[in-house]
């Protein structure tokens, strides 16, 4: 379910509000119940069933600038929040790919000299994660096994990254040449995308997403 608007304040100028809400149902989910082999009539563990429940709902906020005077670009803001039905105690609880807020940012102007410079920032809240509260050991393994705490009680560190992407074009009289160099993560943000633990679980450290990565590259056109 959504409802929005849309206002336009100039002629290459949008401004786009939705309100949403999704109510999901019949999703797979862990169960303990049993069901009875109907050739053997053994009973069997039954494992999933189809009786999830889960909602999401927030706000979306888009500005639009379509390509004038040299310049296109926008700004799109989600806040939302997603959530499963815990079956065991009926309450809702955050799911574990739940993001609150979403930033992204798009720019791109025209230069001289048939040059485009662009470029791409985003900011996403951290997606929830169950911690580690310590550890026991396991004679039978030969190993420590991790103690969790309360689910999804924490979050990862915030995802934030800036690309860049500049063009320059070669026009002849029947072909284009076009060089691009292309830039991800121009700053070397360290995002987080996992946490690695030592032998007892005593310690442990992020494990980052990709570096910086530039890329450059050639194309032609007839």
């Amino acid at each position: 379910y959504s409802v929005g608007a849309i206002y336009t304040p100039l002629e290459f100028l949008e401004v786009d509000a939705t309100v949403f809400y999704r109510d999901l149902y019949d999703l797979v989910e862990d169960t303990d119940q049993f069901r009875r082999d109907p050739e053997t009539g053994d009973l069997e563990p039954l494992l999933y069933n189809n009786a999830g429940r889960g909602r999401a709902y927030g706000l979306e906020l888009l500005v639009r600038h379509h390509p004038a005077n040299k310049f296109f670009g926008w700004a799109a803001y989600t806040l939302s929040r997603s959530e499963r039905r815990n079956p065991a105690t009926g309450e809702w609880n955050l799911f574990e790919f739940d993001q609150t807020h979403n930033l992204t940012l798009v720019a791109g102007y025209n230069l001289p000299w048939n040059v485009d410079i662009s470029a791409r920032f985003q900011l996403v809240t951290g997606s929830p994660e169950t911690p580690v509260t310590g550890s026991v050991w396991n004679a039978d393994n030969d190993s420590f096994e991790p103690v969790y705490g309360e689910t999804n009680s924490v979050r990862s560190g915030t995802f934030h990254q800036l690309d860049l992407r500049v063009d320059k074009e070669f026009v002849f009289n029947t072909w284009r040449l076009g060089i691009y160099l292309d830039v991800i993560n121009v700053y070397n943000a360290k995002n987080e995308e996992g946490k690695r633990y030592n032998f007892d679980y005593s310690e442990s450290a992020p494990v980052s997403g990709l570096p910086i990565i530039p890329t450059l590259g050639i194309s032609g056109r007839f």
